[in-house]
């Protein structure tokens, strides 16, 4: 994760210069969420919920939205009788080898019943990158800088600018294609 030394650094600013922290920290914050939304990748480590109404059939997996899943935290579901269950971690069986990552039951087991209502299955997980992969801290220091130097959009001739190109190049590899 980058911090307010990792971008002044990169702005050639003085550590002891705090005029402008706030302002940085602000375009930090923007930077990331450019790029996750540019991307389609959580880049930064968070916890989030997916609700569902109900499990797939038999033994097919759960298709998750966010990209990278580092681990599943909680999954509680809605018995038929209408009580709250946790279904435990080792009952899980995670597969991040693709895109999207699957969650699936423990190999020879089935996906218990639920009450027959929506939003009975709630899912709680750990996303994001363990470690920034440095491209795309590269990109953000570029998008920030670029940020606090036109603080307007950015007209060349008869081009505007809002984003440099090198941002959307070094992004390039991380973005996730949606199908449908």
């Amino acid at each position: 994760m980058l911090t307010l030394a990792d971008v002044k650094l990169q702005r050639r600013m003085d550590l002891d210069y705090t005029t402008e922290d706030a302002l940085l920290q602000r375009f930090i914050e923007a930077a990331y969420r450019h790029a996750e939304a540019h991307t389609q990748t959580a880049i930064r480590p968070r916890s989030e919920t997916l609700v569902i109404d109900g499990f797939p059939p038999v033994d097919r997996a759960i298709e998750l939205p966010w990209y990278p899943v580092q681990s599943i935290d909680a999954l509680e579901f809605i018995t038929p009788s209408g009580d709250s269950q946790p279904l435990d971690e080792t009952a899980l069986r995670l597969d991040t080898r693709d895109d999207p990552h699957r969650l699936y039951p423990r190999w020879g087991d089935r996906w218990p019943a639920t009450i027959a209502e929506p939003e009975c299955v709630t899912i709680s997980a750990s996303v994001g990158y363990e470690k920034t992969p440095e491209d795309i801290e590269l990109a953000l220091l570029l998008l920030i800088g670029h940020w606090y130097e036109n603080r307007e959009s950015v007209v060349i001739g008869t081009i505007t600018a809002e984003v440099p190109m090198g941002v959307e190049m070094m992004l390039f590899d991380y973005r996730r294609h949606a199908v449908g």
